[in-house]
């Protein structure tokens, strides 16, 4: 639970500002038509989320079995997710948390 937190914690930090305009619109679409593609393409489901201060949201998607995942960015007043990062695999993830842990 502490390593979840800690991605959290960083990336909330470095999302407050974000918006629509920040990003390129390709890369936005609406959050429930992102959240079934992630589902029915790769089986992700959300693992964890959190709030910034702007109120936008941070989401985290996962399937431990192939080992994807995907980050979001969802701005609830406009209805639209935004794809922050995508990837597969976990280890070095692990490992640059332990040294966060210290």
């Amino acid at each position: 639970m502490k390593v979840v937190t800690s991605v959290f914690i960083l990336a909330a930090m470095a999302m407050p500002a974000f918006s629509v305009s920040d990003a390129h619109a390709a890369t936005c679409a609406n959050r429930a038509d992102v959240v079934q593609a992630l589902n029915d393409r790769f089986g992700e489901a959300l693992y964890g989320n959190a709030i910034s201060s702007s109120g936008n949201v941070l989401e985290v998607y996962s399937n431990a079995t192939n080992a994807t995942w995907t980050i979001l960015v969802s701005l609830p007043d406009q209805g639209l997710s935004c794809l922050v990062a995508s990837g597969e695999g976990n280890q070095r993830l692990q490992m640059q948390l332990a040294d966060l842990r210290g």
